[in-house]
């Protein structure tokens, strides 16, 4: 009990007790990045600096970008219009037959959101459609 009696030890339990409540205010506002839909949407700068072809600009562009057209062109993306389903059938068949590596979580589920969204069946970003 001789560390409760000196000096320091009131300023040690302060500082202890200072640094708990900062670290748990700190992570109450983190984003946590592991669930794509928790994300903040993205800028009109962010969404302005993106270089993804002619991918529809919205959150997980880039990565499709990086992803896809690391074989081929982002084209053959944008020209799809796949359910999730058939996405993920699609991923899959590039792994196991084409040398692909496996889109390791969270860019996954990322990608996926962003292909079911914006390449769907309906395509609603399909290039050239008309809105």
């Amino acid at each position: 009990m001789k560390f409760f009696k000196s000096t320091t030890a009131p300023f040690c339990i302060v500082l202890m007790f200072v640094a708990l409540v900062g670290s748990v205010v700190a992570s109450a506002g983190s984003v946590n990045t592991d669930d794509p839909a928790a994300l903040p949407p993205l800028t009109q700068e962010e969404l302005d600096e993106m270089d993804v072809g002619v991918l529809f600009k919205a959150r997980g562009a880039e990565e499709v970008y990086a992803y896809c057209a690391a074989c081929h062109s982002e084209r053959i993306v944008s020209q799809q219009g796949l359910t999730r389903d058939d996405w993920i059938e699609l991923f899959e068949w590039m792994v196991d037959e084409q040398g692909m590596e496996e889109i390791e979580e969270p860019d996954l589920t990322l990608v996926l959101n962003y292909l079911e969204k914006n390449y769907g069946p309906d395509r609603p970003n399909f290039p050239g459609k008309k809105k």
